[in-house]
């Protein structure tokens, strides 16, 4: 009896066993980068129609199929902008199993009948997030970060250079994965110096799960400087110059081997340009105005650089050392009139001349070391401690000269200096640990810790008689010095579960941060006894996130996902410091701010088809105690002032639809609309003995921008971008709406080792900014305009060696994969 049933247990282990595995992954040729959401069909080599079984790769490019009887079957991977993949895999009673390692090609077939050539993908649609391949746009040449951002779909950047995405300014802006030393008080600066050309795709992340930082609302923009990794030395030279009297060079350097991966690039940018500005400004209250119309001239020079070094220690571990460095110097010149009246008056009362000059610099490092120690290729450790310290020095110096229209009064000079230096640093602590502990299990599990520092003392002069300042002294009333501190621990884990065609990712972060907050007047600047108590304030607060995602067919798939994130206030918000570079308006901060938590709610739908992709978003986020800049009348003065407050709760809804296609294999559309719903509570504050309302507001608006990339014969492509803004509402107002148009040509020559790039940004010359606010005391309308429309004409030269050979254990393989158009693996048991 015992041994019948050994031997029906026997038979049942080896019919178990008879029923195969394949799984593998899927890797970006170019980047060694995983590719999610490729379609796997597998058939058998008699029907190549009828599909045995399929799959959709995950977030790793992980794909896996159960249950494969034993047989020779043909498995054929698909993705839109790629060359097809197929390989032949046997799967028998012996080796039930087969663990393949596929590499796709960009798809870049020649259309021998006109003879032109293909281009590459511009944009990649994951239910997590959209990447866009900004590395070869025409538009970007010679530019800087900034004007590549100006162009992504859902983000938007205004007069400033601040950013927001989908109608939002709470987001995080990230380089490489890492918030590398950019704070909302600096990105702004720094995103305009770093070249286009060191940026190889912008990754746009509108609701990222635990693993990631739950600063920024409404989500992460990440910006990936190129690093390429193919064998031998390799890199570009590149100069140009535009119609506004700016030029830029740059050269980069990659050199790699199977001991150490090493890049360097440094860059020089001079940037001019002109701008304009208007303001007309009515007091309700003592029935008068102030106006003005002005124009401004700017120029910076700045040097940026990069370089980092990669020892792969031993065949699990590697070790890396990298950072960057950026000098900057500025200047900027204008002249404003500023008129002052009574309402339906035919002349002024007054006028006011000021001329502004400003010279700033500003320095930038960042250094950051990491140590990765692979188990397997996707089971690993990951360790990065980072240093980041940013200074800028500024002084604005203002003159003044104003005179009455009747003459009664002689005419008064005034002269100010504004000094002001800001002196930031942090330490970044990150540990990250991933172990897929099954095919249909992943856990997921890290640390990271952020430690921030800043002592910005603003210092202020003042001449009240003289137009030249030779009798300046201190004007204690407009010293400010601000210091700030903040120290965060965050610690998350996420487990990845796949049943079938679901799949479900929960994860939870707790992030525990404490503010210190101390801002000092003159008076108490000299005697700390006179000082007030730092505002000190510590947070505990869980972010869950919860991904539901479903694989209707393998073209459509499913995600509903929430995450919880907030909005810290950052240095310049809290800094109390009194700005009057605007004479119409006093604005400062205030250091009492707390962050803001919306609750981010989102549902996708992804479709697929050769040359065509889908994918639209539904997405609704309400906010508590959003940050918002509200104006008044001060009832003592007569002086307008703007400062911070943490003002009511907002409401987000909206669609958000991003169409791709490829028509006739050399036009290329990318296509972006994003609508939405927009509600703020209406809000009452007591300040400066009055009662500042704001009546709440609520408005449907929409944007929309589409790319047309066109590939032309004698390897000439053309660009353009267009994009369209409706009118946005505001805590006391609204933005007016906006439209812009941007073009660009190359030309490649000695099989692409020479490019000539001419573009042209803004060229309907309609970008400006425009905006309206009010209360019961006042109305204030203005126009930004940063600049006119520019003309670039770019030279790059590529050159290097890439014949030189693969790193050892690649060599043979990388042959094969060039032969078999994008295919490289292997057939085996276990791992």
């Amino acid at each position: 009896m015992k041994t019948t049933m050994t031997a029906l247990l026997l038979l049942v282990a080896l019919a178990a066993n008879a029923q195969g595995l394949i799984k593998g992954k899927i890797l970006d040729r170019q980047r060694n980068t995983p590719l999610e959401f490729v379609n796997m069909r597998l058939t058998t080599v008699d029907d190549t129609i009828k599909m045995v079984q399929g799959d959709v790769t995950d977030m790793t490019g992980q794909f896996h199929m159960v249950d494969i009887k034993p047989g020779t079957y043909i498995l054929t991977a698909k993705m839109m902008g790629y060359r097809d993949v197929r390989r032949q895999v046997t799967i028998t009673e012996k080796s039930p199993n087969a663990n393949l390692l596929l590499y796709m090609r960009e798809d870049a077939h020649l259309l021998r009948e006109v003879t032109v050539k293909g281009m590459r993908s511009t944009m990649k649609l994951e239910v997590d997030r959209k990447s866009f391949d900004v590395s070869q746009l025409v538009t970007n040449a010679g530019d800087a970060a900034t004007d590549v951002l100006e162009n992504i779909p859902s983000v938007e950047v205004d007069n400033d250079g601040n950013i927001s995405l989908r109608g939002d300014a709470s987001v995080e802006v990230w380089i490489n994965g890492k918030a590398s030393g950019l704070t909302a008080d600096n990105r702004a600066q720094i995103l305009q110096q770093l070249p286009a050309e060191s940026i190889e795709r912008i990754e746009v992340i509108d609701n990222p799960s635990a693993k990631f930082s739950a600063e920024g609302g409404s989500g992460i923009i990440n910006i990936v400087l190129k690093k390429d990794r193919k064998a031998g030395y390799y890199g570009s030279v590149q100069a140009g110059g535009n119609t506004q009297g700016g030029a830029n060079t740059s050269f980069n350097i990659n050199m790699n081997s199977g001991l150490i991966d090493a890049y360097a690039n440094v860059g020089y940018r001079h940037r001019a340009g002109e701008g304009r500005s208007e303001s007309n400004q009515q007091y309700l209250n003592t029935n008068t105005y102030q106006r003005y119309k002005a124009k401004n001239s700017r120029s910076s020079n700045s040097i940026f650089s990069r370089a980092g070094i990669t020892l792969h220690a031993t065949k699990k571990d590697d070790l890396s050392l990298s950072g960057m460095l950026m000098h900057s110097a500025s200047n900027s010149w204008s002249t404003t009139p500023y008129h002052y009246g009574t309402i339906g008056a035919p002349a002024d009362t007054r006028l006011m001349l000021r001329s502004t000059r400003g010279d700033g610099g500003m320095d930038m490092y960042y250094g950051e070391f990491n140590y990765r120690h692979n188990f397997t290729d996707k089971h690993y450790l990951d360790f990065v401690v980072s240093y980041n310290k940013w200074k800028s020095d500024d002084e604005n110096i203002y003159q003044d000269s104003t005179s009455w229209t009747d003459g009664s009064t002689p005419t008064d000079y005034e002269w100010q200096s504004r000094p002001m230096h800001i002196n930031n640093r942090s330490w970044e602590v990150k540990l990250d640990y991933e172990n897929p502990i099954s095919e249909q299990l992943k856990l997921q599990a890290g640390y990271q810790g952020d430690f921030s520092h800043e002592n910005t003392p603003q210092e202020s002069y003042m001449d009240p008689n003289n137009w030249d300042g030779s009798q300046a002294v201190m004007d204690e009333a407009y010293y400010n010095r601000f210091i700030y501190d903040m120290d965060l621990h965050a610690l998350y884990a996420t487990t990845t579960m796949k049943f079938g065609k679901l799949g479900i990712m929960a994860g939870l972060r707790g992030e525990y941060w404490k503010v210190n907050t101390e801002s000092y007047t003159w008076a108490q600047e000299n005697d700390p006894a006179l000082r007030d108590k730092p505002f000190k304030k510590d947070y505990f607060q869980l972010f869950p996130s919860v991904f539901l995602s479903y694989q209707l067919t393998d073209n459509d798939q499913f995600q509903i996902n929430y995450t919880r994130r907030l909005q810290r206030p950052w240095g310049g918000q809290l800094n109390s410091f009194r700005d009057t570079r605007d004479a119409t308006m006093v604005s400062f901060g205030n250091p009492e701010l707390t962050p803001a938590f919306s609750n981010s709610f989102s549902f996708n739908y992804l479709r697929t088809w050769t040359e065509h992709s889908l994918m639209v978003s539904a997405y609704y986020r309400p906010t508590t105690d959003i940050i918002q800049r509200i104006n008044w009348q001060s009832s003592t003065d007569g002086k307008m002032y703007s400062s911070n407050f943490n003002v009511a709760k907002d409401q987000r809804a909206g669609l958000e639809m991003t169409l791709k296609n490829r028509f006739f294999r050399f036009l290329d559309l990318t296509t972006n609309a994003n609508a939405y719903y927009y509600k703020i509570d209406g809000f009452s504050y007591d300040i400066d003995g009055q009662t500042v309302t704001g009546q709440g507001e609520h408005n449907f608006t929409w944007s929309a921008r589409i790319i047309a990339q066109v590939q032309l014969p004698y390897d000439i492509s053309v660009q353009t971008s267009g994009n369209y803004r409706s009118r946005q509402s505001t805590a006391q107002g609204y933005t007016k709406p906006m439209y812009s148009m941007d073009l660009g040509v190359r030309k490649n020559f000695l099989n692409k080792k020479l490019q000539v790039s001419l573009n042209c940004r803004d060229l309907l010359d309609s970008r400006k900014f425009r905006t309206f606010s009010s209360s019961e005391t006042f109305s204030r309308e203005q126009m930004f305009k940063h600049g006119s429309r520019r003309v670039q004409l770019t030279v790059t030269w590529n050159f290097g060696n890439n014949n030189a050979k693969r790193k050892p254990g690649h060599d043979n393989q990388q042959q094969m994969d060039d032969e078999t158009g994008g295919m490289n693996g292997y057939n085996g048991v276990g791992e």
